[in-house]
């Protein structure tokens, strides 16, 4: 059985997201990163910072845009947050494509 990250929405953790196990999508550590900030915040940070891969091999074809925009909630995200949503969309890119680099 899988698990879906509440921070970064990757969903193929293996363990329930709780008890100080690690995304190795985002980095979060359950129980610890989110005791004091909101998952929002946890993703918004992760954005911010370039949405990288956090540990390990990455699954091919990985891409955090896809990943976010196929979670049904980035629409929440952006919708919510009007300024950011330029930046996220200019993000969006294929998953062989370089990310472009945008001034924050």
């Amino acid at each position: 059985m899988n698990y879906r990250c509440p921070v970064c929405f990757f969903d193929e953790l293996p363990y329930p997201p709780r008890d100080y196990h690690i995304c190795p999508c985002c980095g979060t550590e359950f129980g610890n990163d989110d005791a004091e900030v909101s998952d929002s915040r946890l993703r918004e940070i992760w954005i911010t910072q370039g949405a990288k891969w956090f540990f390990g091999k990455r699954p091919e074809g990985w891409s955090p845009w896809h990943q976010l925009a196929e979670s049904g909630n980035a629409f929440k995200f952006r919708a919510s947050q009007p300024h950011r949503h330029q930046r996220f969309a200019n993000l969006m890119r294929e998953p062989n494509e370089f990310p472009r680099v945008l001034s924050m």
